[in-house]
């Protein structure tokens, strides 16, 4: 499709709907406008449509969106920054991170910076972007901070809007004289970027607003986009891809984006019921991930709302688009694209042509495969992609001899080999320089070598690319030692953390006489990759595996679970688990199962250095907390109320609290208490029992209240059942806290039920029933989408039905569940006058007001299984205000809550007057 069709197709769409965001009067609609004016005009038109979403938070709307771009535009123009003015965003990814970007570049000069970077990284883009200022989360006291700091860069913080509430400010000292506030022109830059190339040091893309309405309006007439379209933005936002792909064309089209709140994990759930997307873009790595999640469900494809995928930065394999395809029932749309110039071609959803295997067709006239003396090349013939066009930039930013070899006669060259088919369907097949792609991200080897060549040791160094399962390429290295020097792979690894980004280091490294050059001194990195193979043989001396003896438990325990993980039965203990395909979701992936199973947190660097399950095991079993015990307290030195929290968890135990301590901080002392059995000792018959049992605990350590009890599912039965034994002693308790328990309980229908039928059934009848109310609770709890899933489920696979009520947790040993399951159906809790917070994922929490009148019912994402470990920021940032209310006493936060509450939005309650 041409440039001028695309705009016939957009201005045919407009004249039959409201919906069209651009303003196409006959010219290209990037020559009109700016981003700001876009999204304004949607803000004027549709002030209640939802513009982002994102887990835990209220919707922003696009109203409050145009309200938060104005007010940040205001305090920018105060602190004396023009629409010139260059500012570096440094932000973790996550909502804020994709307003404060989208912010700065409404109205001035947006620099998105990987917040990964290393500090010698740092101060390298520091050197070469000339930043007027550097934009961060407030309080952030990061190396980048001090750096800009040490430079005289004006600071300029991000602070959160108000808890629930997804936006933010900025806070800047006001300048001696305000800048003007102009509009951006139409043709200056929007963001800066930076990618890698050939050379050690970045490139410098500016691309503008111009560029990015063009690019917007290219993929809206592609994949047929309107305001009902909602991508999921899992792509950082400090790159090309995530920032023009997932985030700003959906708002550029009227749409909206879900970000979720942890991208590096794949949670079904969150992802795809909560957020409700209707097509995500990624790279191949996230795909495989996706692929590995849904593929054990077999109703996934009634539970989700995507009508496409789109996939580029690297080839993805056939295996994984044929069976996303075939599991989700949905188009998977490889394009291509580059950051200089946004998508460029792309196969479409059906009806439109679609070739798997390529990247989809360009639109006629801007693109073009060229030979080495510049001649135009024939279908099926390699040679490099040259491209033009609107969404082309303009120029590499202080970069002339650059930009003279890399434009020749309007003609942008990309470095990429490729080939067009006779129908016009373009196939890659390499660079021509020899840039690393791993999994989407570019790496110059260059940039790796330089690095290496700054530690003391190493005096030569060379970089190259060896093939990955997941990834389609990783990192490698090859160095030769300066004379009567010595060094380890172990030691230029950990030395490369302070110079790269985590995802630049390379996870082989040769060390080596002397490196393979050919005739012109150039060194045969296709050398290397064979080098690779025979590592062994000149890598450092390690320890030689110990073939007289069998793995140990946890090594055979982890190799069953490797094994699993990256689909390789002939898997040993002495393989390397990144070299063996994996990467970093697959490793975080397999330390929380790790996690899980040893029931104590590990630290997040116990990967770093340790690639095999011979050297992983042993910094398992020697890490600090190897004896475990019921109860375990973190920040013991934190100057806040103590939460004692009954985890529940009767797999993993205290590793269950780790992603809430990290979030709460170090000033709030968090008691974790674990379960009865989880360490062999006895399980008490009834919730009162255990309640009684783990009571010296707490008191061993507080003597007097108030005291803030918190619990998970079957920990926070116990956890009221506590509070009741400490006020009865004549305590005061300040607030339970329960995350996520069965209210089937609490209610008086089922006291009713439940009462007779503990003197008049077995255990296991008793049992059974009381299951069977839990799983119909969930069931009409639950979303729309959810139920259609579960009846799917119950029609397709009565197996499955079955399991969901007599064994719905397979992973917990029967030993544990099924007595716990019997105490909570034996325990029928009278009402307390105690404040209650429940926190509701997949049991409906207004069923605890029969309990006591002091209740709020805050809902959380994440699904019973997730809600602790998926986003559990807002959950948390909740829970900090309910415990900072408690030191003084408790009658504040008995007359805070003196009326009933029922379930709101999280963070904005709502008041139950019934």
């Amino acid at each position: 499709m041409t440039e001028p069709a695309v705009t016939n197709l957009l201005r045919e769409i407009a004249k039959s709907s409201e919906e069209i965001t651009f303003v196409l009067d006959g010219t290209e609609p990037d020559a009109q406008c700016t981003l700001g004016q876009v999204i304004g005009r949607t803000a004027s038109r549709f002030p209640q449509r939802a513009a982002i979403v994102s887990t835990g938070f209220a919707p922003l709307t696009y109203g409050d969106l145009q309200r938060r771009l104005e007010d940040i535009r205001g305090q920018l123009r105060l602190g004396g920054f023009d629409c010139r003015a260059r500012i570096g965003v440094l932000m973790p990814c996550g909502p804020e991170a994709v307003l404060a970007i989208l912010a700065v570049a409404c109205c001035s000069i947006a620099v998105p910076l990987d917040p990964r970077l290393s500090p010698t990284e740092i101060d390298q883009r520091f050197d070469m972007l000339r930043l007027n200022a550097l934009l961060v989360p407030q309080g952030s006291d990061t190396e980048a901070r001090q750096a800009a700091e040490r430079r005289g860069l004006a600071i300029i913080e991000a602070v959160p809007v108000g808890y629930g509430q997804l936006g933010l400010d900025v806070t800047v000292r006001a300048a001696d004289r305000a800048a003007i506030d102009a509009e951006p022109a139409p043709h200056s830059p929007a963001f800066i970027l930076q990618t890698s190339g050939t050379t050690a040091q970045p490139k410098l893309i500016p691309f503008s607003h111009s560029n990015m309405l063009a690019a917007s309006a290219r993929l809206q007439a592609w994949f047929g986009l309107t305001h009902q379209d909602r991508c999921l933005s899992v792509s950082p936002p400090f790159y090309s891809h995530g920032l023009k792909v997932t985030v700003v064309t959906p708002l550029l089209t009227g749409g909206s984006i879900a970000v979720p709140a942890n991208n590096a994990i794949v949670a079904l759930d969150e992802w795809l019921d909560c957020l409700s997307p209707t097509w995500y873009s990624a790279g191949p790595a996230l795909h495989a991930a996706m692929l590995d999640k849904v593929s054990s469900l077999a109703d996934v494809r009634v539970a989700h709302t995507l009508r496409f995928i789109v996939s580029g930065g690297a080839p993805l394999l056939p295996d994984v688009r044929d069976g996303l395809q075939r599991v989700l029932g949905v188009p998977v749309l490889e394009h291509y694209g580059s950051s200089e110039a946004a998508q460029i071609a792309a196969n479409l959803p059906p009806p439109g042509p679609n070739r798997p295997g390529t990247c989809g067709q360009p639109p006629p006239g801007t693109l073009a495969i060229a030979g080495e003396d510049g001649r135009f090349l024939t279908a099926g013939e390699r040679g490099e992609i040259w491209i033009r066009g609107p969404t082309v930039f303009s120029g590499y930013l202080d970069a002339p001899e650059l930009n003279q070899a890399a434009f020749v006669g309007g003609w942008f060259r990309t470095g990429d080999i490729g080939s067009l088919d006779e129908d016009g369907f373009l196939s890659l097949h390499g660079r021509l320089g020899e840039l690393i792609n791993r999994g989407g991200e570019k790496i110059a080897p260059a940039e790796v070598e330089s690095a290496l060549l700054r530690h003391r040791a190493v005096a030569e160094a060379a970089a190259f690319a060896v093939r990955h399962s997941r990834l389609g390429e990783d990192v490698a290295a090859a160095i030769v030692s300066h004379p009567h020097t010595q060094t380890t792979t172990a030691e230029i690894r950990q030395f490369l953390q302070g110079e790269l980004a985590s995802f630049k280091i390379p996870h082989r490294v040769l060390i080596l006489d002397q490196l393979p050059k050919g005739p012109t001194g150039k060194v045969q990195r296709r050398r290397l990759r064979e080098l690779i193979d025979r590592a062994a043989d000149h890598q450092e001396a390690v320890t030689e595996p110990d073939l007289n003896r069998g793995p140990s438990d946890l090594e055979a325990e982890l190799l069953t679970l490797w094994r699993k993980l990256l689909k390789a039965d002939a898997l040993t203990i002495d393989d390397d688990f990144f070299a063996s395909g994996g990467d970093s979701l697959l490793a975080m992936e397999m330390l929380l199962e790790v996690e899980r199973r040893i029931g104590r947190a590990l630290p997040d660097t116990i990967m770093f250095g340790t690639e095999t399950i011979r050297q992983l095991a042993p910094k398992i079993a020697i890490e600090p907390g190897t004896q475990p015990t019921p109860f375990l307290q973190f920040n013991a030195s934190g100057d806040r109320p103590a939460l004692y929290f009954f985890n529940g968890d009767l797999v993993s135990g205290h590793s269950s609290m780790r992603r809430m301590v990290e979030l709460l901080g170090p000033d709030y002392p968090i008691n974790s208490i674990d379960p009865h059995g989880l360490h062999g000792e006895a399980i008490p018959p009834s919730i009162e029992k255990m309640a009684a049992d783990r009571l010296p605990l707490i008191l061993d350590r507080q003597a007097s209240g108030p005291f803030v009890l918190g619990g998970f599912c079957n920990g926070a039965i116990v956890a009221f059942e506590a509070a009741r034994l400490l006020m009865a002693a004549g305590h005061r308790v300040g607030r339970v806290v329960m995350v996520d328990p069965p209210t089937v309980s609490a209610r008086a229908a089922a006291q009713a039920i439940l009462r007779p039928m503990k003197r008049l059934v077995s255990p296991y009848s008793l049992r059974w029933t009381y299951q069977l109310m839990v799983r119909l609770e969930q069931f009409f709890y639950g979303s729309t989408s959810k139920r259609v899933s579960q009846l799917y489920t119950a029609l397709t696979n009565p197996k499955k039905l079955h399991d969901a009520v007599f064994n719905p947790y397979d992973t917990i040993p029967r030993a544990l569940w099924e007595p716990y399951s019997l105490a909570m159906a034996q325990y029928l809790p009278a009402p307390l006058e105690v404040p209650v917070t429940f926190y509701a994922a997949d049991h409906d929490g207004r069923a605890w007001r029969a309990l006591s009148s002091q209740l709020e019912v805050i809902q959380v994402p994440g699904g019973h299984g997730g809600c602790l470990t998926i986003g559990p920021e807002r959950l948390v940032a909740h829970l900090r205000q309910r415990m900072d209310a408690v030191p003084d006493g408790v009658s504040s936060t008995i007359e805070l809550y003196t009326s009933p509450i029922s379930t709101g939005s999280i963070g904005d309650p709502v008041r139950d007057e019934t």
